[in-house]
């Protein structure tokens, strides 16, 4: 890490010098790629100010502080810089389980229709093609099924009659990703 340090209205003694060169290299803990960073110390009245300026793996870091004593004014600006280094390596760490990389498993085949090893026989079954008003009707006569497959008599597109948690009717239509509709089943 490359430090830059500069007075504003002060002169820069060596042991404040030292001073910060030894408290900036707890920073180094982190394993961040840091380039150079500018640290700027001024007085002002009563007031004792600390400023850094820098990059760290490409991203921008600053910070400023001031108190009355400069050598607490350095230890809370560390403190500070200190915080935003732990921020990115926790962004680096990501122990969000969500976003875990997964291993790569071998891509498997996709099995036919029919013939899958483990899985139950596929059953088939006839899709009639009705109205909309005749599926309504027929779907209201057999309470039992949750739901029902017809293909639009009128339109030829595949449709899904089923009950809404009020008792009424709903028509679920499937589409396209890119929103154009699904082709006809004729």
């Amino acid at each position: 890490m490359k430090l830059r340090i500069t007075g504003r209205h002060m002169d820069m003694t060596p042991a404040l010098r030292d001073y910060i060169e030894s408290r900036f290299e707890r920073l180094d803990r982190y394993g961040l790629k840091v380039g150079s960073l500018q640290v700027v110390l001024s007085v002002e009245k009563l007031q004792h100010k600390a400023e850094v300026v820098g990059a760290v793996n490409g991203k921008r870091v600053q910070a400023k502080t001031a108190t009355r004593e400069m050598y607490a004014t350095i230890d809370a600006l560390i403190d500070r810089v200190d915080a935003q280094f732990r921020k990115w390596k926790e962004r680096l760490a990501n122990h969000k389980p969500g976003k875990m990389k997964k291993s790569r498993q071998p891509a498997r085949t996709p099995a036919k229709w029919g013939q899958d090893d483990d899985a139950s026989p596929v059953e088939r079954q006839a899709v009639p093609v009705l109205s909309l008003a005749q599926a309504q009707k027929q779907f209201r006569a057999e309470a039992a099924q949750p739901f029902m497959v017809f293909v639009n008599a009128e339109n030829g597109r595949l449709q899904v009659v089923q009950r809404t948690g009020g008792g009424r009717l709903a028509i679920v239509e499937p589409y396209a990703e890119d929103g154009r509709g699904v082709p006809s089943v004729r």
